[in-house]
């Protein structure tokens, strides 16, 4: 049997979904769920129906059936706010809502059981990834809990990523001790990407190893190692999977957009990895500037990705804030404009949030804009993006005490991110405005020395030397900052661009005296 509708066509008999011709990969139980969402299509299916055709009757939590539902959603490009081709019905169940095209309309049979052998496999689908079972390589075999609850925990971390297709832990726990090659693995499962780690415990340590490879060729494209002191298990599953799912994410899109810079036909999804790879590279005028061209084409192809416009609406926004690109106050309506049509595809889109805490901040709405980088944590506890912006918008509504531990967090997240200069910085300046101006230039100078194309980076070392009472330090920094930027600069155009963003909080207004006041001494012209 064969269905199509909209850009995706279900093939029954050789258990394939396909969007625009390109084999998506889906988990065996999911793939039954659509099958039979299908061929009910006529009537809503209850939760205790799908129990009984999916699962053959076992017992089997609500959160199960959702999490299935979710996937069959995201499989094929629906979601819980938009609901186009799977529908709920409060309290009835659910219902297969697209039109089918080419329809052969044969009676309701029950789900075919998956595919065996030793066939090649499905052709592997792009945002693909499987975690398999981590090793617990302690002395110790009753710590076996510890690896299932990090692959649990990391494959669930994982699916909240944009696009993703990832197979569950239940099927990755089959192949807990295979012998299969990894490329073997990765064609029976038609996934691009494998994550495979260690765990094991020693004293009151915890040493974690992770590598992400490629599973056609099986070469490694990341890996980690790291410790942790050994605490309750929840707070050591939080830390580790936090810091794996953080990077994975980076890492994966990072290969996916070298593999579409090379795409002679780019889609939407093409496009915008493309652009967020280069987001994740190097942040630079230059590189924004391109992520601007690639995600306007990539909303234009595909008006209905959330993350396209989310991310447009975070650059046009990121832009304006750093002075960056001659970006006007005008085009901060573009990026609001962005940003509503995000929300109103998926309600729950995280980045769509840090956007919008990003344009209140512009419009120097600060309490608006903490609240939003807060729900954006609510919805993903792995976002450090969104742990150092909250942390910023603490201090900018004059709790800098508060700033300091949620940039650890980011940090810890994600210590070799592209904008961990961008993490350091926040917290240098909020040591600033504690009046704390030793600890506030050590965090300064590891921001410049990842981020040196930022002024007010360098602006505020100059100023916290002079107030640190280091002098010839200040020089130095201000000669430097002069040569990085030979446009004039004077305490009035700082002024000017601070203005840009009001705020009129006490602890603000003091905080910026006395970084106008370091920078006068240091010699930095008033006009």
């Amino acid at each position: 049997m064969h269905y199509e509708f909209g850009e995706h066509a279900l093939d029954v008999g050789r258990r394939e979904l396909r969007r625009r011709g390109e084999r998506i990969a889906v988990e065996p139980q999911v793939f039954d769920l659509i099958v039979y969402l299908v061929e009910h299509r006529h009537r809503v299916v209850s939760r205790e129906e799908l129990i009984s055709g999916i699962w053959g009757g076992r017992i089997v939590s609500d959160s199960a059936v959702t999490t299935r539902i979710n996937a069959a959603r995201r499989a094929l490009g629906d979601s819980g706010a938009a609901q186009t081709v799977i529908r709920t019905l409060s309290r009835k169940g659910v219902r297969f809502i697209a039109e089918l095209r080419d329809d052969a309309d044969a009676p309701p049979r029950d789900p075919p059981p998956p595919t065996g052998g030793d066939g090649p496999g499905p052709a592997a689908a792009r945002l693909s990834i499987l975690v398999l079972p981590f090793r617990n390589i302690g002395s110790d075999p009753s710590q076996d809990y510890l690896t299932d609850a990090v692959t649990s925990d990391l494959t669930v971390d994982l699916s909240c990523m944009a696009d993703v297709t990832v197979i569950s832990a239940a099927t990755a726990f089959t192949y807990r001790g295979s012998s299969l090659d990894i490329r073997q693995i990765g064609r029976e499962l038609g996934v691009r990407y494998l994550v495979v780690g260690s765990i094991g415990r020693s004293g009151d340590r915890v040493r974690t190893n992770v590598q992400l490879l490629d599973a056609a060729s099986g070469t490694q494209l990341w890996g980690d190692r790291f410790e942790n002191p050994f605490v309750a298990l929840g707070d050591l599953e939080n830390a580790i999977t936090g810091r794996i799912a953080a990077s994975l994410n980076v890492h994966v899109v990072r290969a996916e957009g070298r593999r579409a810079e090379i795409t002679q036909q780019p889609d939407a999804l093409d496009l915008r990895l493309r652009a967020t790879s280069l987001l994740f590279s190097s942040i630079t005028p230059e590189n924004t500037m391109a992520m601007r061209t690639l995600l306007q084409r990539s909303v234009a192809l595909d008006p209905r990705s959330a993350e396209a416009h989310a991310r447009l609406a975070e650059v046009i926004a990121s832009d304006y804030l750093t002075n960056w690109n001659n970006t006007r106050e005008n085009e901060i309506h573009a990026a609001e404009r962005a940003v509503h049509e995000a929300l109103l595809i998926d309600p729950n889109h995280a980045l769509a949030h840090l956007a919008n805490g990003l344009i209140a901040r512009a419009r120097g709405e600060h309490f608006s804009a903490l609240e939003a980088f807060s729900r954006a944590i609510e919805l993903d506890r792995n976002f450090a993006f969104a742990y150092a912006h909250k942390a910023n918008e603490l201090t900018l509504v004059g709790q800098p005490a508060e700033a300091p531990p949620l940039i650890e967090q980011a940090i810890r997240l994600s210590p070799q991110d592209a904008s961990i200069g961008i993490f350091h910085w926040v917290k240098g300046r909020a040591h600033f405005f504690l009046g704390e101006y030793s600890e506030a230039i050590v965090w300064l100078r590891k921001s410049i020395e990842t981020r040196p194309n930022l002024w007010f980076n360098r602006l505020y070392l100059v100023s916290a030397c002079v107030l640190a009472d280091m002098p010839d330090e200040a020089v130095r920094a201000l000669a430097e900052f002069n040569r990085r930027f030979p446009e004039v600069y004077t305490l009035a155009t700082v002024i000017e661009r601070e203005r840009a963003t009001p705020n009129d909080n006490p602890v603000v207004v003091a905080g910026r005296e006395k970084f106008h006041e370091g920078l006068l001494r240091a010699g930095m012209a008033q006009r």
